[in-house]
């Protein structure tokens, strides 16, 4: 049970300092304890008493404001009564910088945003009590007795207490979870994915590296993983892409090889519909193709009619398109008839080659056979996620585990998007919804989204994502993106993004890309995120009252992204015994067989 309670922010034992400077972001204080050289103790607790970072309340009558320290200094010579702080006969006045975050009724705990009364000069300051900063960023006054809670994180200066928050303000606006290498990121997208499962949620979770395969869920395997059996391996078969996915994947040349693509994917798809069916009038060439050369079009014309409707979801043969497109390659019309297909027209076929030599590239390309003319006793994505959304019991996590896909063709780019899609396609149609939401988890994001394919003549967007970041949140459709280099994320999508969890970055770019796309962040929490902890992290977004550095809660699970232990690796074997000496035989004097 959470328990709500609120307290008087001032208490006496608590004070810290008073207001001498004001301004509409931030005040200026006599920090009295700051330069004692530690923090002040009280029944065990600490209270840091004038330490950056420290999270105060200033006492304005029945309300207060809430701040935090962000710097603290010590003016002229009284730098020097530092180095004699156990001296009683050297006092010192140090001075601290508070940030001014929201204003709060003290009576109560509610919280405003912004600012609604300044301090004035001479306003108390008080440490604020970690229990009291906890509630303020769970925003635990404003519950509703039905809502849900999830421990996300504790408080860092007291790792016993505990901060919560709601699924709607996490997730409901999509929620983003950045940081470098080593501050903490696997573990935070763990952790929510374990608290979304104990909570009763569903999630997809869409895992690039395979670093997550410890978490209770149901995997599934893309490509020739180890692990993979026929239960668990899964394709997304090439005849289930779109048309702008095969055109992403082969980038034919928009003038001449692109319709000839088109026709060619629409020529073995009648080719599979009428396999085993007799009187259409068409002509088979091989055992895969049909001929045009020559040929009335009139019963090409009437399948097409006839089969129209299935047309969108028929399989196609991939190892027999570089051929069907040579059959494509015809004159429009024969001499003299032009109810007839004329003979083949060598020129385009020229102007195909390179799409036929990289069509047939990939057909006899072993890393591609996951979504090439795949196995037919293989589970497809698509008819997965139609499994999981219509079947499976609440707290079920689904990952798919691409750490087999190979990084060629973009194919690992395309397929991601494809999933996209096929989940936005979903939602439309109302299998998702907000009676029945979905969190889809896309680790290692900068990977996958702002992606384009091709040159800038054939360039091809790959923005299911981006569109799901849009408009997935009125279907109940919400992503959670993980991701080490934010600077590759789209600022359109990150500024759709209602919930960032920020670990350490050091990079500049990556932190003025997150201030221009989150209001919140000011160049004072920005100034944290270098210093960062392993595992601590700023919490900010439209639903939380103001920027907060939190401690995430480790997962039950650990994920498998540890680095490389060098120094066992590197251990120096001991030296094996010298090989015995062997002789070469002695080759003959070249007149020895003279004597």
């Amino acid at each position: 049970m959470v328990s709500k309670e609120w307290f008087s922010p001032f208490e006496e034992s608590r004070r810290v300092g008073s207001v001498i400077s004001v301004t509409p972001t931030e005040v200026m204080a006599n920090l009295t304890l700051a330069g004692l050289g530690e923090a002040k103790w009280l029944f065990g607790e600490k209270i840091p008493a004038g330490e950056v970072n420290e999270y105060i309340f200033i006492h304005i009558g029945s309300s207060a404001v809430f701040g935090r320290i962000t710097k603290v200094w010590l003016d002229g010579g009284e730098r020097l009564t530092v180095d004699s702080v156990l001296n009683p006969a050297f006092p010192n006045h140090p001075i601290g910088a508070v940030q001014l975050l929201a204003s709060i009724n003290s009576e109560t705990g509610r919280i405003s945003r912004g600012i609604t009364t300044h301090p004035r000069l001479g306003s108390q300051i008080y440490s604020a009590h970690p229990k009291l900063v906890a509630t303020l960023i769970s925003g635990l006054q404003d519950l509703a007795p039905t809502d849900i809670i999830i421990p996300i994180a504790t408080s860092t200066h007291d790792e016993s207490i505990i901060i919560h928050s709601t699924p709607e303000k996490m997730f409901s606006r999509h929620c983003a979870i950045l940081g470098t290498t080593g501050g903490g990121k696997s573990f935070t997208t763990a952790s929510l994915l374990q608290q979304v499962q104990l909570a009763g949620g569903r999630a997809i979770l869409i895992d690039a590296t395979g670093e997550y395969s410890t978490l209770d869920c149901h995997s599934f395997y893309v490509g020739p993983h180890a692990l993979a059996t026929d239960a668990t391996a899964v394709t997304f078969p090439h005849w289930q892409f779109s048309d702008t996915d095969i055109r992403a994947f082969l980038r034919p040349s928009p003038q001449s090889q692109g319709p000839k693509l088109e026709a060619a994917i629409q020529s073995l798809k009648i080719r599979g519909l009428y396999q085993a069916q007799l009187g259409h009038g068409l002509n088979f060439s091989g055992p895969g193709c049909i001929l045009k050369n020559g040929e009335l079009k009139a019963h090409f014309e009437n399948c097409l009619l006839a089969t129209s409707h299935l047309l969108g979801q028929a399989q196609w043969s991939f190892r027999y398109l570089s051929e069907q497109i040579i059959h494509e390659c015809v004159w429009p019309e024969a001499r003299g008839d032009v109810t007839r297909w004329g003979l083949r027209a060598d020129n385009d076929v020229g102007h195909c080659l390179n799409l036929i030599s990289r069509i047939k590239s990939y057909a006899s390309n072993p890393h591609l056979n996951w979504m090439i003319d795949p196995p037919g006793h293989l589970q497809t994505i698509p008819a997965l996620i139609d499994s999981f959304l219509n079947t499976a019991p609440r707290g079920t996590i689904l990952r798919l585990d691409l750490s087999a896909v190979a990084f060629e063709a973009n194919s690992r780019e395309i397929l991601v998007n494809a999933i996209g899609r096929k989940l936005l396609a979903n939602a439309r149609e109302g299998s998702i919804s907000h009676a029945n939401p979905i969190l889809v988890f896309i680790d290692e994001s900068h990977q996958f989204l702002n992606k384009s394919v091709g040159e800038d003549s054939t360039k091809i967007s790959l923005d299911a994502f981006g569109n799901i970041a849009k408009e997935g949140r009125k279907y109940g459709l919400n992503v959670v993106i993980a991701t080490q280099r934010p600077r590759d994320i789209p600022e359109d999508v990150l500024s759709q993004i209602g919930t960032l969890i920020v670990h350490r970055l050091t990079n500049q770019l990556d932190q003025d890309l997150i201030k221009r796309a989150v209001g919140d962040m000011d160049q004072r929490s920005a100034s944290f995120l270098p210093s960062l902890a392993q595992g601590e992290a700023l919490l900010l977004g439209v639903d939380f009252p103001f920027p907060a550095i939190v401690k995430i809660l480790k997962p039950a699970r650990i994920p498998s992204s540890r680095g490389p232990n060098y120094s066992s690796s590197w251990r120096i074997p001991p030296p094996l015994p010298p090989l015995p000496q062997i002789l070469p035989n002695p080759e003959p004097e070249p007149w020895a067989d003279l004597v």
